[in-house]
């Protein structure tokens, strides 16, 4: 668990604080990280001053400016405040990937800037504030529900001017279209890529969803596609795309998503001479800098939950024919962002499945949906199903989940050719999953009805 409080003014005052002053600064406090350089199972409890300083080294620029350094720092507190116990059901609270936040050993720049402001978080509406940071976000930010969709329009996440990219020249990357396609098909996409087209870009200019000729589905969000393609070489989503014989030629600035504080922009502002209060109001309007003990994460699981999820593993488990598996675990999130930020789906998603673990989103966001009970059981239906269907297509998956999950079954007509992996995991709305979906459903009804055996259905028509 992670507490943050103000830090007594006693703290070292020498040149190049060590680690073990920022342990001191830390005043117990740690951060629970699970570290991929030494194995999948090392996690290790770190001081949460040394947390900050290592982010720092992973993350900034080292030649910064120290207003910058410390208004990054301040901004990598606040995210391991507003994410504590994100893998919470894994045994730690962050990781040491891009997933969460990067590590680096620290320098003593980063020492100096953690220790500089130690303690110190970005608050707002009385609670850490959702912050996210990139690279460079190439002269202006972009809204995170613009990025990630279903995600809540915090005020402070909005696409704000930086006037201090002006110099920079544009990337240019070419990608040959047989890889293009190959990285789409990876991701779940079928049929032969044609052409690619601009479908939708957001107010900043970055793409928010792409045609994509030739493929099924054929409309793709930008940062799906820049995931599937690949970040390091498309650096960001503010790029245009032209056919170049047998590739495609992409032109466009900036790294990373472009939400929040610009880790660029913050240095460049920061060598004109601001300071990071200025910094960070800049990128985050509306928030304020003060000492925090966040919440913890995780809400309770409220018993109604818990007695639809029990009774659900028993029919269910019942009408697969299988051993109803001891323990389900059901986690409901209390915001949509935290149900995204942990699952990697939209909200419309509902329910993310992980082995054992069915991660929910927030009630009342169910209840306006399919309902509370349904989306428990579709669940429960997909985590029963999943270890069988595991080499399966995700149509197979969803569809016996949809179909075990109904209280009453009713056989719906074949609306379109089975879904896509793309088409399920990478919809672009809500109607759009919704459809799929159904689709999945009809197709696994009519190939149970042809194999007689949930186990052997593999096949798309």
């Amino acid at each position: 668990m992670l507490f943050v409080s103000a830090v007594a003014a006693a703290v070292v005052t020498a040149q190049d604080p060590t680690e073990a002053d920022l342990h001191a600064a830390s005043g117990g406090r740690a951060v629970r990280v699970r570290s991929a350089a030494h194995g999948p199972r090392r996690v290790e409890d770190i001081p949460l001053e040394v947390y900050v300083a290592r982010v720092l080294a992973g993350e900034g620029e080292p030649r910064a400016p120290e207003a910058a350094q410390e208004a990054l720092a301040i901004a990598i507190r606040t995210f391991a405040a507003a994410n504590l116990g994100r893998h919470r059901r894994d045994g730690f609270d962050l990781c040491d990937t891009t997933h969460c936040q990067v590590l680096r050993p620290s320098s003593a720049a980063s020492r100096r800037a953690a220790l500089a402001s130690a303690g110190e978080l970005l608050v707002y509406s009385g609670r850490p504030a959702e912050v996210f940071y990139s690279a460079s976000c190439g002269g202006r930010s972009e809204e995170a529900a613009r990025v990630w969709p279903g995600a809540i329009d915090h005020p402070y996440l909005v696409s704000v001017d930086d006037d201090v990219h002006g110099s920079e020249t544009p990337w240019v990357v070419e990608v040959p279209v047989a890889r293009v396609e190959r990285a789409l098909r990876r991701a779940g996409f079928a049929g032969s890529l044609r052409d690619i087209g601009i479908d939708q870009r957001s107010a900043s200019g970055r793409v928010t969803r792409l045609r994509v000729s030739g493929l099924r589905p054929d409309t793709v969000t930008g940062e799906d596609f820049r995931a599937a393609v690949g970040a390091r070489e498309l650096r960001s989503t503010a790029f245009r795309v032209e056919r170049v014989g047998r590739g495609f030629r992409f032109t466009g600035r900036g790294y990373g998503h472009g939400v929040g504080l610009c880790v660029v922009g913050a240095g460049r502002r920061a060598a004109r001479g601001e300071s990071a209060t200025r910094i960070l109001a800049h990128y985050y309007p509306g928030v304020s800098i003060q000492p925090w003990a966040p919440l913890f994460a995780g809400v309770p699981e409220p018993s109604s939950v818990d007695r639809v999820a029990r009774r659900a593993r028993d029919e269910i488990a019942a009408a697969l024919g299988i051993t109803s598996p001891p323990n389900v675990t059901v986690d409901v999130h209390e915001s949509l962002d935290s149900f995204r930020q942990a699952t990697g789906r939209p909200w419309w998603v509902g329910a993310s499945v992980s082995g054992t673990t069915i991660e929910l989103a927030p009630l009342p966001v169910l209840q306006q949906g399919d309902g509370v009970e349904a989306s428990i059981r579709r669940g429960v239906a997909e985590a029963l199903v999943a270890g069988a269907l595991s080499d399966r297509s995700a149509w197979i998956r969803v569809g016996a989940a949809r179909y075990f999950s109904a209280v009453t079954r009713q056989r719906t007509a074949l609306r379109g050719p089975c879904p896509t992996d793309a088409e399920l995991t990478m919809a672009v709305s809500a109607s759009a999953q919704r459809e799929a979906e159904q689709r999945a459903e009809s197709c696994f009804a009519e190939a149970l009805q042809r194999t007689g055996d949930w186990r052997r259905v593999r096949r798309i028509k």
